[in-house]
């Protein structure tokens, strides 16, 4: 009777240990029911937000999330949840504008951002970046509180320079309070180095129409004089970063207004800046903006119109077999897997794979507004001159699975869909995307 006492005892106190050395406990809820856990049990929640491509996310999976000191704050502090971002964690990825891998969230129980970081963390920097979150929340100098006191302080300089500083800290765009802060302060001449050092140091968070994008165009000649050798290049280049910033925020809130803002800019820029630029593109993401989409399809099909128009099939191929050759002879003597990758894709046609590529992506927004027959023609036209270029033929296939699944042919989009597959190279990311795609299409089948 003692010894079958001591062991149940010694099984009981076994039991705790591992239960008090096992890592993150993530838990299978749905945000809205890791929110409601949160509330009765007063706590915030951590999202892993992921990808099945993603290889930091790989690592952080095997190597940091199990530790034991690790769960020991999680376990305590959060309702821990994964989701992947390009799957059942779309929607809340895309609402708390998740752009990298991982994206590391802290909610409070009303879905509010108490902290937000990304990327592979050390096991002593995750541990902190959660004592961080709890922190932020309890203080005074949370983003929630933060946010709440922003749009009364738009006068208050010391407030809003924490606002901005601390908007960096939380993984939080800081341009509205860096903009409040330039209007209201004293602290810097704006004709002195010192400005021109801190809008350098902020250069990315300058947009169009700001403060800052003023005071630059204001004593632009003044910090020319004042300015470094390297100084005056960096001058030079900002007005291009503050548009670019200006492009990345008005695609990011999807602000048509913002959008047309950059292409005024865009235009007026000297023609060195403008090389890599497409100003159909741009009309065409503004149209997309404005939910025009009559004139976004008569844009996309102009712009697929021309780039098939530029070149002949043979000069394309006859392009790609010199560059093949080329590159063939500088790397015959390197046995690197990746310079096998490379040569294989020269070899395929490199120039007609990224023409086919290009179309496959505009082609799939134009699909997304197709509403009648003649619409429907010009992507099978589309599909019919990327099958004559022959390169990377899975983005026609995948292009002719969606093509079917939106007529409502499901049996013949779920075989382009696997012939695209077969094909699609393992190491693209897009990859994976695909693949669950083809488990919506196989669901719809078994539905019908």
């Amino acid at each position: 009777m003692k010894r079958t006492l001591f062991t149940f005892i010694t099984y009981i106190l076994i039991g705790c240990w591992t239960l008090s050395a096992q890592g993150i406990d993530f838990q299978k809820l749905s945000l809205e029911e890791a929110l409601a856990k949160a509330s009765i049990e007063k706590k915030l929640v951590f999202i892993d937000f992921y990808t099945t491509w993603c290889a930091p996310c790989k690592t952080m999976t095997k190597l940091i999330f199990p530790l034991p000191e690790v769960g020991e704050v999680y376990n305590k502090e959060f309702v821990n949840i994964k989701l992947d971002a390009e799957k059942e964690g779309l929607k809340a990825a895309k609402k708390y504008n998740v752009q990298s891998y991982p994206t590391l969230l802290f909610l409070d129980s009303q879905g509010n951002v108490v902290f937000k970081e990304t990327g592979l963390r050390p096991v002593n920097d995750f541990i902190e970046l959660g004592k961080n979150a709890v922190s932020a929340h309890r203080s005074e100098l949370s983003l929630q509180r933060l946010q709440e006191e922003f749009p009364k302080r738009q006068n208050d300089a010391s407030f809003l320079k924490i606002y901005y500083t601390k908007m960096i800290e939380y993984g939080q765009s800081p341009i509205e309070g860096i903009n409040a802060w330039l209007k209201v302060q004293k602290e810097i001449d704006e004709d002195d180095e010192d400005m021109m050092e801190f809008l350098f140091k902020y250069k990315n968070y300058i947009v169009a129409g700001s403060k800052g994008e003023a005071i630059l165009q204001a004593n632009f000649d003044e910090y020319m004089d004042i300015a470094t050798k390297k100084e005056e290049d960096e001058l030079e280049r900002f007005k291009v970063q503050i548009l670019q910033n200006t492009r990345d925020l008005a695609y990011q809130t999807q602000n048509p207004d913002l959008w047309l803002t950059f292409m005024e800019g865009f235009n007026k820029l000297p023609e060195k800046f403008k090389k890599r630029g497409n100003p159909v593109e741009y009309k065409m993401t503004y149209a997309a903006l404005l939910k025009d989409d009559q004139t976004f399809k008569i844009l996309t099909k102009k712009y697929i119109d021309s780039l098939i128009s530029q070149k002949s099939i043979t000069e394309i191929t006859e392009t790609d077999t010199k560059e093949y050759e080329r590159r063939a002879k500088s790397l015959e003597n390197s046995n690197s897997p990746e310079v096998t990758r490379i040569l294989q894709a020269y070899k395929n046609g490199m120039g007609a794979g990224s023409i086919v590529e290009d179309i496959h992506q505009k082609a799939q927004a134009y699909l997304a507004r197709v509403d009648s027959n003649s619409e429907y023609k010009d992507i099978e036209n589309w599909i019919a001159y990327g099958d004559q270029l022959g390169a990377s033929s899975y983005y026609m296939d995948n292009l002719r699975a969606d093509m079917y699944y939106k007529r409502g042919k499901v049996k013949k989009a779920i075989n382009y869909k696997k012939q695209a597959l077969a094909n699609w190279p393992d190491y693209d990311k897009k990859r994976d995307t695909r693949v669950y795609e083809l488990s919506l299409m196989e669901g719809t089948q078994k539905i019908k």
